[in-house]
């Protein structure tokens, strides 16, 4: 009896060391028509944009990247009659999102008029309300979190506990559980988790390095100075 426990023990143990590190594969739709009042702007583009992100982490590490998918045309970064019309989906589009839960730092590589840049930030606490409603994704029972953002927008977040990280897409997290499924302003923009796998190459959970550090407020600096000022739904739309 006393082997039987101390077996019971051992595999929660190696369950639970498992699931401190680990891929989680997300498809992201975005709804583009939805802030979008030029109705000609709206014949030109589709009303759905899917990408396909990675969410790697250990037990205080996260990396969240886009996944480069085959070439192809891309029909939200097009020519109009000599104006190029390109099209902004938040943090993570084309970034690199690094945090580091223990420290609460968080790196985020991007690229702004062909220069990189490193912005250093920090991981800031997000005001979720949990509930107990549940949902199986993927064979994990989640648990159901909801988040109103600084800018207005209504969150609702599943997170599994069983996959013990605070780890989200893009800079949402901070649950007692990856986030498998969220969904921003019903069905504005939705993350999905399509694939979790329980293994992860260390030197892919690594600082970034290529590119000027800046700080956060400084980059929004730049992108005002180039763009203008985001709008109340945030900058999506970028003309050149």
């Amino acid at each position: 009896m006393k082997n039987m426990i101390l077996c019971s023990l051992l595999v929660s143990s190696l369950t639970a060391l498992h699931a401190q590190q680990g891929a989680i594969t997300y498809q992201r739709k975005v709804d583009v028509h939805r802030r979008m009042e030029d109705e000609q702007m709206k014949a030109m583009l589709p009303q759905f944009r899917t990408t396909q992100h990675i969410l790697l982490f250990s037990d205080s590490i996260s990396v969240y990247k886009a996944i480069k998918e085959e070439e192809a045309p891309d029909p939200f970064d097009q020519d109009n009659g000599g104006a190029r019309v390109v099209i902004r989906m938040g943090p993570g589009e084309g970034s690199v999102i690094y945090k580091n839960f223990s420290r609460q730092l968080l790196q985020e590589q991007t690229e702004l008029a062909d220069k990189n840049y490193i912005i250093d930030d920090s991981i800031r606490l997000q005001p979720w309300k949990l509930a107990e409603e549940t949902k199986n994704i993927l064979g994990h029972n989640c648990k159901k979190a909801t988040l109103t953002t600084r800018n207005g927008s209504n969150v609702t977040a599943w997170y599994a506990e069983d996959i013990a990280t605070p780890a989200g897409p893009e800079n949402f997290g901070g649950l007692p559980g990856a986030i498998l499924l969220l969904d921003m302003n019903e069905g504005e923009v939705v993350f999905s988790a399509a694939a979790i796998e329980q293994k992860v190459n260390s030197k892919e959970l690594a600082l970034p390095k290529d590119g000027q550090h800046i700080t956060r407020a400084d980059f929004q600096k730049k992108m005002d100075e180039l763009f203008g000022p985001p709008g109340p739904g945030g900058r999506r739309m970028i003309r050149m």
